[in-house]
């Protein structure tokens, strides 16, 4: 009888410890997938100052500004 609910128990516990892990992993995944949108994002708002700033680099580089 003991053995039962042991087992039981343990099993139930090897079920939750698996779910925990998929739920941690699509947690990362969200948090992944956010923060490459958020870079895309001011990436596209800062490309014209980007652009800018690198074409000031290459013109003090280059000598021709």
């Amino acid at each position: 009888m003991l053995d039962a609910l042991w087992f039981r128990l343990l099993d139930a516990a090897e079920r939750i410890r698996r779910e925990e892990r998929g739920d941690g992993l699509v947690n990362w995944v969200v948090l992944a997938v956010g923060l490459a949108a958020a870079a895309a994002a001011v990436v596209t708002l800062l490309r014209p100052a980007i652009q800018e700033g690198g074409q000031k680099i290459v013109n003090f580089i280059s000598g021709s500004g």
